[in-house]
């Protein structure tokens, strides 16, 4: 591990962002009228004092290892009207059609409400032309010279994005139904909309819950079990309750690839430390994490999983060079720059902009002993962290190059997030 001193970034935390339409009682009271058990030790509560801040669920009373957050039945599941196990082709594009459904009309459930209520256009697939462009003017993607398909800094596809999310049977030039397909992209399970259970922040560090069943084991019933979410550890008093988007106990096909840049692309935020960093054009996988796991000591540790190359961490110098250049010209002005983007847009941009300066500085810095041995390795070079091979086993879905896991919509099926068939 490499150790360095890092300037705190802030960041965005939140799924869960609530507005004056978005009652979080009247969700947990419907929840348990039609059948849901939440444990009664927990509440949701802001996340700061700002009335508008995200909000994430807490312990009043402290839990045990073991026991249930929340059981939701299959009744109040948003998802395709077929089971898992005789699913249709479209069935991601069904649960857009559903949750389009219970967002619209006047019979709309408390469930409905909270979806409606969630921040439109939120994540970088759906933000506005203008902005999706600066960002990948950013990660420069209009590179020139390929030495891969993915020469530009990750996340990979934003300009495709959108286009993925259209269904045959939706407009999305229809805002409504635009938001319900960024809800699906952004809050489901798979291809299931899960109320209550959205509401868990993410955090690897910190994480203190898992499934108690796996919904897409086909020995599973899911219409007989629902979701059940129970506690990995005991939780004090006044404590989070975190879950993981892309390393939880039914997250395999994430594993391997699904990092810090990706979880910005889909979710709209940059995840807090620890992050996990992939650069597909130079070889270079590696964590960055706590001193000892310890945030006190605002130190932290670049933990590389294939061991780094001087080639690559040529490459990373070279685009942390541009990053500075970039951010001298841009970084003074302020959205009003462009009048077609948003003052949420521009902030996430130099949200994530830092973030992956840090990230690759932090790299480049290191000490760390090179080898060119990972030039020498297959499409595949990136899987099983902290080794030099790739294999396809029960904690590591591999598909057959790198580029059909970069995208989920092309490759290995996403399970915390689904692909939606165009």
């Amino acid at each position: 591990m490499i150790l360095n001193r890092l300037l705190l970034l802030p960041f965005v935390w939140a799924l869960s962002e609530s507005t004056a339409e978005d009652d979080g009682d009247e969700l947990v009271s419907w929840l348990r009228e039609n059948g849901a058990f939440i444990n009664p030790k927990l509440s949701i509560e802001q996340l700061s004092s700002d009335p508008n801040s995200p909000r994430g669920v807490f312990a009043n009373e402290a839990l045990e290892e073991g026991e249930t957050v929340c059981r939701i039945p299959y009744h109040l599941i948003i998802g395709p009207s077929a089971h898992l196990s005789n699913k249709r082709p479209d069935s991601d594009c069904d649960t857009v059609d559903a949750v389009f459904e219970a967002i619209s009309g006047d019979d709309i459930t408390p469930y409905g409400k909270y979806l409606l209520a969630q921040p439109r256009n939120s994540t970088p697939g759906f933000w506005s032309e203008s902005a999706k462009e600066w960002l990948m003017e950013i990660l420069d993607t209009e590179k020139t010279s390929h030495m891969t398909e993915y020469d530009e800094l990750p996340p990979h596809g934003i300009e495709d994005f959108t286009a993925e999310s259209k269904c045959r049977r939706g407009d999305m030039k229809d805002p409504l139904y635009r938001h319900a397909a960024m809800l699906v992209k952004s809050r489901s399970d798979f291809e299931f909309m899960v109320p209550y259970y959205d509401l868990m922040n993410h955090n690897n560090g910190r994480t203190n819950v898992r499934h108690r069943y796996d919904p897409y084991d086909r020995s599973v019933d899911i219409e007989q079990t629902g979701y059940e979410i129970v506690t990995t550890r005991r939780i004090g008093k006044g404590d989070e309750l975190f879950n993981s988007y892309n390393q939880c106990s039914i997250c395999s096909a994430r594993y391997d690839w699904f990092g810090t840049p990706e979880m910005f692309l889909h979710y709209g935020f940059v995840e807090p430390f620890p992050q996990r960093w992939l650069i597909d054009f130079a070889r270079m996988k590696f964590d960055i994490v706590w001193k000892d796991g310890d945030e006190l000591t605002g130190e932290m540790a670049v933990n590389f999983l294939v061991p780094p190359s001087e080639k690559g961490i040529s490459l990373l110098r070279e685009e942390v060079a541009r990053l500075e250049s970039y951010a001298a010209e841009w970084r003074h002005t302020d959205y009003t720059v462009d009048p077609d983007l948003t003052r949420e847009e521009w902030d996430a941009l130099w949200h994530y902009t830092d973030a992956l300066h840090n990230a690759l500085s932090l790299a480049v810095g290191s000490n760390a002993d090179l080898t060119d041995d990972v030039w020498a390795l297959s499409d595949d070079w990136w899987v099983q962290e902290g080794t030099l091979v790739a294999a396809n086993t029960d904690e590591h879905e591999v598909e057959p190059t790198v580029h059909k896991n970069l995208f989920p919509c092309s490759g290995a099926r996403d399970r915390r997030n689904p692909t939606i068939e165009s």
